[in-house]
């Protein structure tokens, strides 16, 4: 899980050169997708960090109930 944690960061740092350094002329409609992928692994790292923080969190509290 944390390789998958690592791939997503440096996907979205990968993204984030391209936009900010580019390998090529990119359109107008290319760049706005571009942003709008970035922004939807953002969420997707944002989340995946969310649901591991909760799952560590019950991992931690195992009970015998």
């Amino acid at each position: 899980m944390e390789s998958f944690r690592n791939n997503l960061k440096d996907i979205i740092e990968d993204n984030h050169l391209e936009s900010l350094i580019p390998s090529r002329e990119y359109t107008e409609n290319e760049q706005i997708y571009m942003r709008g992928y970035t922004q939807a692994l953002e969420d997707m790292l944002e989340d995946f960090n969310a649901s591991m923080d909760e799952f560590y969190k019950d991992v931690n509290n195992c009970s015998l109930n």
